[in-house]
């Protein structure tokens, strides 16, 4: 009996024990204030979530700003020959025209002698008009039908501007617009990948016509053509001419990247 008695109140004295400890730990916690620290969690979370997505849409405008540049950038890329050669046209043209001079024949005066027969009046010869060579009328002038090549070209319509390239250059072998149109011949060549006939092109621009503006573009083209060939030295080569002999041209700077780009 005694130890049974024991027993129970060592029982009783734990679960007292107990439930004191238990009181205390609760009674640090306010029931009134666990609403509000989930709301302030909550709060924090949308908070950070908003931040999130300001931070999402500001990457978004910068990926389509950068690209919106690129596309920019390959658009002037794509038009950087165009508007050059449109440029050099321009003030072509722009230019004074160089006036003509007409010699007139003197007339040759014969004395009439005193024992000569009267001559019976010849009608007067007819005029015979001198023709340009080279030029057919048909097609236009020179500087039409260049233009007419050219804007072919700048169409996509190669095949035809290639014909009407080379027309115009049998034409007008040394005319006003003859370096560019060989030029240009040499890029509808290299679209159409005859890269025989397109190296062949860029080549006489450089013979030809060594004064024209477009031989440092010729040259470039010529050592790119050589670099897709795998003719380095000869890529080289070409590359060096232009940025040693036309060190001020944008084909120069085209020139040495390709350079530096090249093992």
């Amino acid at each position: 009996m005694r130890k049974n008695a024991l027993l129970t109140l060592c029982v009783s004295g734990l679960l007292i024990s107990t439930n004191a400890l238990s009181a205390n730990n609760y009674s640090d916690v306010n029931p009134q204030q666990m609403p509000a620290q989930v709301d302030n969690a909550m709060f924090d979370l949308l908070a950070r979530v908003e931040q999130l997505q300001t931070e999402v849409q500001q990457l978004r405008g910068m990926v389509e700003e950068q690209s919106q540049t690129i596309a920019d950038l390959e658009r002037k890329q794509k038009n950087m020959y165009a508007d050059l050669d449109g440029r050099v046209q321009s003030l072509a043209t722009s230019a004074p025209a160089q006036p003509q001079v007409v010699s007139a024949q003197p007339a040759v005066s014969v004395a009439p002698s005193v024992t000569q027969a009267p001559v019976a009046p010849t009608a007067p010869p007819t005029a015979v008009p001198t023709a340009v060579p080279g030029q057919n009328a048909a097609l236009g002038t020179e500087k039409d039908r260049y233009q007419q090549a050219y804007d072919n070209l700048r169409n996509g319509h190669n095949a035809q501007a290639v014909k009407m390239f080379e027309t115009l250059l049998v034409d007008y072998p040394a005319g006003e617009y003859a370096d560019n149109a060989q030029y240009w011949l040499a890029e509808a060549y290299k679209v159409n990948r005859e890269i025989d006939k397109s190296r062949a092109a860029f080549t006489k621009v450089v013979v030809q016509y060594p004064n024209s503006a477009k031989v440092p573009d010729a040259l470039l083209k010529l050592g790119y053509i050589e670099a897709d060939m795998q003719n380095s030295v000869k890529a080289r080569e070409y590359l060096l001419r232009v940025t040693n002999n036309y060190p001020n041209s944008p084909a120069a700077h085209l020139a040495a990247k390709k350079l530096a780009q090249m093992p």
